[in-house]
């Protein structure tokens, strides 16, 4: 089972702390890609694959990631998306509930959904029956993918940009009526909040930058406020990128 970090060096003031949170994961294969770049890539990666820039989303994956890829399951995770907290037990047993009922795609956010499976205390929902604070069913928050599916996904959409391919209808289409698409079922469990995305103690992210700025008020990082300080004033964020203050609609979103 493969962690795969996918990056940019336009956001390699991101890495240290990347290098510093992919210290604390073990029993997965840790692979980080990004451009081609000479720029020094984050320590603690057990492979470095680097795509060609002039391809689109989409191709990077199938032409320069996937194909370099042994494993049958995969956990993508972009490199704004800070990994806080990873339980990588709980990760296989999402593995092993996908396996037995053939699930194409898991997302690691909570939904509260309708068509439920269970097993080993994982609960997962269909997204095709879901709510939640996201894209339904593809979004690209953090979710474990079977590898021939997302491969066969973007041989259909081969144009996709990174933000293209949470709008495209016909890609969202596709994943509701080719795919089963799963994600974390809301329970009697403690969900914790970043930005509105609503997570799990196993697995939780810090969103910590959208569209190269950070998000303020500070209140939008909710639940991960004090993560967020941490990284902040440890690696002088204020130097490196801009802070937008108009993000405070954020605190509007419904907690599911």
């Amino acid at each position: 089972m493969s962690l795969i970090i996918f990056s940019h060096s336009d956001y390699s003031f991101l890495w240290p702390i990347i290098e510093e949170t992919i210290q604390k994961i073990d029993k997965l294969n840790k692979i980080f890609t990004c451009n081609k770049t000479t720029i020094t890539k984050p320590f603690g990666f057990t492979k470095y694959i680097e795509y060609d820039e002039s391809n689109c989303y989409s191709k990077r994956w199938t032409k320069d990631i996937l194909p370099y890829i042994d494993e049958e399951h995969i956990l993508i995770v972009h490199d704004v998306q800070v990994i806080v907290k990873c339980d990588s037990n709980f990760i296989y047993k999402i593995i092993n509930l996908m396996k037995e009922n053939n699930v194409d795609r898991t997302s690691l956010n909570v939904f509260n959904g309708k068509d439920i499976i269970v097993n080993n205390n994982i609960h997962l929902c269909n997204l095709n029956t879901a709510t939640g604070n996201t894209f339904i069913p593809y979004d690209l928050c953090p979710a474990i993918w079977k590898t021939t599916s997302i491969t066969k996904l973007f041989e259909k959409f081969p144009n996709e940009t990174y933000r293209t391919s949470e709008l495209n209808k016909n890609l969202q289409l596709f994943c509701k009526n080719d795919f089963k698409c799963f994600g974390l079922q809301k329970t009697n469990e403690k969900i914790y909040y970043c930005l509105g995305r609503p997570q799990l103690n196993y697995f939780k992210i810090l969103y910590i930058t959208i569209k190269n700025e950070i998000t303020f008020p500070v209140e939008v990082y909710m639940d991960l406020k004090d993560d967020f300080f941490y990284f902040f004033e440890k690696y002088k964020l204020n130097e490196k990128i801009k802070i937008n203050n108009e993000y405070g609609f954020i605190l509007n979103n419904l907690k599911i």
